[in-house]
């Protein structure tokens, strides 16, 4: 192929990336929104919403430049929403609150973490299966 072909080849590339872009796949500031099942919260909202709940809270810790973190917050919604009123949801930015996850020792993402009462009760490093997510929000939901 010749430059030309070449120049050519990669203005299609390009073409599509900013489509995807334009169509807000990728979008940093969506990701950081809150959704109607999970909660983004900052450092100073964490004590008040996790660390004092009583009950179950489920944490995902993430990054907007994550490619697996971007493949979780949808799975993660989907499957908040039928435990509304069981399981309280909230998503933080480890760039917006680096310190969260010094403290958590956060050391790859995503990172979810389940708590019970304030207290860490599992954690879940990488991206899980949506069965396997599943499975540990249901027993999170069902601890006594």
């Amino acid at each position: 192929m010749n430059w030309r072909g070449q120049l050519k080849s990669f203005t299609g590339i390009v073409a599509a990336a900013s489509l995807l872009l334009a169509a807000g796949c990728g979008n940093p500031s969506a990701m950081n929104a809150s959704t109607a099942s999970v909660k983004h919260i900052a450092q100073g909202e964490f004590a008040n919403e996790v660390t004092r709940a009583t009950g179950p809270v489920v944490v995902d810790f993430y990054a907007t430049w994550c490619g697996p973190c971007r493949v979780l917050a949808p799975m993660l919604d989907k499957l908040a929403e039928p435990m509304a009123g069981k399981i309280k949801f909230f998503k933080v930015n480890i760039d917006e609150s680096p310190g969260l996850a010094q403290n958590f020792q956060i050391q790859a993402i995503p990172t979810v973490l389940l708590f019970k009462d304030g207290k860490l009760a599992d954690r879940l490093t990488g991206l899980p299966t949506e069965t396997a997510l599943q499975a540990k929000l249901e027993a999170l939901a069902a601890a006594k």
